[in-house]
């Protein structure tokens, strides 16, 4: 007998006596007595019900055990596990069930080492089921994983800029598509993805090589890392311990230099300085205008781009004796925070009239919004005003403290969260300026004790009472008057 007729003799297929071997007792394989034509392939049979006992017992000790997963013959030479597991991609279970039973082939050996590796993992998938930590995996999936490798070779490959596209649908789905959603996806998403190059298809190296572009702890690497990693798991490329190894914490923003009252007046003069004669005429914007928005700006520490939101004709009118400022969100497609519940008002009423305020000069300019909102950014650079123009808003934040004003109260005038009025602008509060309003606050305050209260009280009566007697001495000398006036 060669070794080829041995190794394709199928051992099931055994008889003796008319009973087939699938149906004769395994724990009696010693007895079985095959009437094959060589003693070899008698071997096979009775390694096959020896191998076929040992599965039994294994099967045995894995009910004791009240483990789910039993072992099988799926050959003669071979050992697969069967039980009831998630349903993999695309499948359904019976009447619609989550679970659906599988015998899956993980090449274990129809031996004795075969048997023990086979109940060990039984034990190990049956406690990822338990722990709801079961999940298909290429090993478990078997030749469909390779079926479905090779589906994804064939295809064609999309190139990255197809499939930000695809994630872009996918955003505006749990998004709305007005100003604010467009400024979160060009700010926060595809400022971030235009990183990684467009023409190739997604891949590690691609990855790699836009957070490559970053510098380490730096605010760019960090909200990079970020989205990289959500991206990369809606294409469903595994990435995240390439991109973990390049991400680093958010650095701490530096400390900003809030511009104080005085340097706020100063910049009103600088802003509103002539043009050069060498700038271009076209949609140029005059020193007065300028003077205005800044005006603006400062005393109601508006967000640069919603001053295209004024409602200017409430904001004139008569009747707006507080001077409040209101914001019409459709003349921009929206505000970043939605539209105010509230009118924004001056905490410094002078600078109405210090900024010539209700005297309206606005420019109406072409562009975009960002393109408008970019000129002043600009504007505050070359006219080396000495800050930027957000700087206006933190100051104005800076100024509600100073006076006292409620932290919800300046929340909702400046149009956004107590958490995010908290964490935001208190953080630009430099210790010049704690100690300012330490000032104002506690030393003031010690002027109204209970010592000085009961001063000043005695003060108060005893200028009364000196009011009193000189009450009295008018009314003596005004009746003498009248007396003196009936004896003529």
């Amino acid at each position: 007998m060669s070794s080829k007729e041995c190794s394709t003799y199928d051992p099931r297929k055994g008889e003796w006596d008319g009973i087939a071997i699938e149906k004769w007792e395994p724990s009696k394989w010693k007895q079985w007595k095959s009437k094959a034509a060589k003693d070899e392939f008698v071997k096979l049979e009775r390694e096959y019900l020896r191998i076929k006992h040992l599965v039994l017992q294994g099967n045995s000790a894995l009910s004791l055990d009240k483990v789910k997963i039993k072992l099988k013959l799926t050959s003669a030479k071979s050992i697969g596990l069967q039980g009831t597991f998630p349903c993999r991609e695309g499948d359904v279970g019976k009447n619609g069930s989550a679970n659906k039973q599988y015998t899956l082939s993980l090449g274990f050996p129809a031996n004795d080492v075969g048997v023990k590796a086979a109940i060990a993992k039984a034990r190990e998938l049956d406690l990822l089921l338990i722990t709801k930590q079961f999940q298909w995996t290429p090993l478990l999936l078997g030749k469909q994983a390779q079926k479905l490798a090779i589906e994804q070779e064939r295809k064609p490959s999309k190139f990255i800029g197809e499939l930000i596209a695809e994630y872009e649908q996918e955003f505006w789905k749990t998004h709305e598509k007005d100003r604010r959603g467009i400024k979160t996806w060009d700010s926060h998403y595809l400022r971030h993805l235009k990183k990684l190059p467009q023409d190739i298809p997604l891949s590690i190296n691609a990855v790699e090589s836009a957070l490559k572009k970053t510098k380490s702890n730096s605010s760019s690497r960090f909200f990079l890392a970020w989205q990289l990693k959500k991206f990369c798991q809606f294409c469903g490329l595994d990435a995240d311990d390439m991109i973990n190894s390049y991400a680093t914490p958010l650095p701490s923003p530096s400390i900003r230099k809030v511009p104080s009252d005085e340097q706020i007046i100063q910049g009103f003069t600088k802003i509103g300085e002539p043009v050069s004669p060498y700038a271009s005429k076209d949609n140029i914007i005059l020193p007065e205008q300028w003077q205005w928005m800044y005006g603006m700006l400062a005393t109601y520490g508006l967000r640069p781009h919603e001053l295209f939101a004024l409602d200017l004709e409430a904001f004139t009118d008569t009747n707006n004796s507080f001077h409040l400022v209101t914001l019409n969100p459709s003349l921009t497609g929206g505000t970043k925070t939605g539209e105010r519940s509230c009118g924004i008002p001056p905490l410094h009423p002078q600078w109405i009239d210090l900024f010539d305020l209700k005297n309206v000069k606005f420019t109406v300019n072409h562009g975009t919004l960002s393109n408008k909102t970019a000129k002043i950014q600009v504007k505050f650079r070359t006219a080396n005003i000495g800050f930027q123009p957000y700087d206006l808003r933190h100051a104005y934040a800076i100024r509600g403290h100073r006076l006292r004003v409620p932290i919800k109260t300046m929340a909702d005038y400046m149009g956004h969260t107590v958490e995010e009025h908290t964490k935001t602008y208190q953080r630009w509060m430099s210790e010049e300026t704690n100690l300012e309003i330490y000032k104002e606050v506690v030393i003031y305050r010690q002027g109204t004790t209970k010592e000085a209260l009961r001063e000043r009280i005695r003060e108060l009566e005893a200028e009364n009472l000196a009011l009193k007697a000189e009450n009295e001495t008018l009314k003596g000398i005004l009746i003498r008057h009248q007396l003196s006036g009936i004896s003529e």
